[in-house]
């Protein structure tokens, strides 16, 4: 496999396999097999599409930019501003997320769990140490993690394979719209988006085609929902009804602290992975779309999670559930409209900042299908809103 599949992958996978992998057993274990599984084929093809869209947008045009000069090049300087601030808005919480998480996940290896905020503090300062390396850096470092974060998983799964009985995985079977039928949908759809890395991806492949751009993406994606559909197996295989909302104090219940502290390591890669890539794309939004300077774009980037952390914003999971349903609702209306303006310039003749694509290089969606993926975005971002609030 080519070395830019490598870097591209381990930047894809190491942003979509992230916080949201502890909430899909017990997601499982409430909506049952059938609709855990319906959830996920209709969220991974919304997500395929979108990320598909995005692809182009940032593959047809000219020069370096991030989500927000994108923004602001297909749908106006107006657009742009209010994609800026929902973009740090959900960026700086989810970075704020992945920094409690990766401190609790260290503070699981000392036998009492305490220095949860010393842990934190330590984890925010080297990951935001490592994102002022240059890109091409910060993709080998994802793309070498991801492979004991992959191997941890294999090894929880070995530890869990004696505990595994298949009809757990038959527990709230049903097929009508009743129970929590619909509740891992959103969760899908956080786990699997990447779009913060396709930007950066995108510099990796510039002198690839779009259709090796695009078949990288699918591979992220397909190897993402593996690691996701493994640790669903472990967990939820050997917990059964004692599958815990945080996966790990279930687990650690019926299997020992072994599983316990495999699922910490899964965990603290997994976090950090993330932070990584979505702090390398938060830094060049500053540095490409509003021509800050490396070193401050990255002080802009690292610090103000910090600072949200030691005034004492700390309820990760109320952030993390904002953050997903407001971040990846406008993530996605921006993209679907994007992508509608760069098949119009290509279509009238004049590109004007694209790359003038040879015919057929560009997708050409029914308008129902752009309909059905907005909708989907939607609902997700209702549902989870609805539960924050309702």
């Amino acid at each position: 496999m080519p070395k830019m599949y490598l870097k591209g992958i381990g930047m894809m996978v190491g942003m979509m396999f992230g916080a949201g992998i502890f909430a899909l057993p017990f997601a499982f274990s409430k909506a049952g097999i059938f609709w855990g599984l319906i959830n996920f084929v209709v969220a991974f093809s919304i997500l395929l599409l979108l990320h598909f869209f995005y692809a182009e947008v940032a593959y047809f045009t000219r020069g370096k930019h991030r989500f927000t000069g994108y923004v602001e090049i297909f749908l106006g300087k107006k657009a742009k501003h209010l994609a800026f601030l929902t973009t740090i808005g959900s960026y700086y919480g989810s970075l704020l997320v992945y920094g409690l998480l990766g401190g609790l996940f260290l503070s699981n290896f000392f036998n009492n769990g305490s220095y949860k905020i010393d842990l934190s503090i330590l984890f925010f300062i080297l990951a935001g140490f490592l994102v002022f390396l240059n890109l091409s850096k910060i993709a080998e470092i994802n793309f070498y993690l991801t492979i004991p974060l992959f191997g941890f998983i294999v090894f929880l799964l070995f530890i869990a394979a004696p505990a595994i009985k298949a009809e757990n995985f038959l527990m709230n079977f049903n097929i009508g719209f009743s129970g929590e039928w619909f509740l891992p949908y959103g969760i899908w759809l956080f786990s699997l988006a990447g779009f913060a890395t396709l930007p950066e991806a995108r510099d990796i492949f510039a002198k690839a085609s779009i259709k090796s751009f695009k078949r990288m993406i699918l591979l992220s994606l397909i190897l993402s929902a593996i690691f996701y559909f493994l640790f669903v197996m472990a967990v939820w295989g050997a917990s059964n009804s004692n599958t815990s909302p945080d996966a790990l104090s279930g687990i650690a219940n019926v299997l020992g602290p072994k599983a316990f502290l495999a699922g910490s390591f899964i965990g603290l890669l997994a976090v950090f992975t993330s932070f990584l890539a979505m702090a390398t794309d938060m830094r060049n939004i500053f540095k490409y779309d509003y021509k800050i300077p490396k070193f401050w774009a990255g002080i802009l980037t690292v610090f103000p999670p910090i600072g949200l952390f030691l005034l004492g914003a700390v309820d990760f999971t109320a952030i993390l559930s904002i953050v997903g349903a407001l971040g990846l609702g406008t993530f996605g209306i921006f993209i679907i409209f994007m992508a509608r303006s760069l098949r119009k310039r290509i279509k009238s003749g004049d590109p004007g900042d694209l790359l003038k694509p040879d015919n057929g290089e560009y997708s050409k969606p029914p308008r129902f299908v752009e309909i059905a993926v907005l909708s989907g975005i939607i609902a997700g971002s209702i549902y989870e809103l609805w539960q924050i609030f309702v």
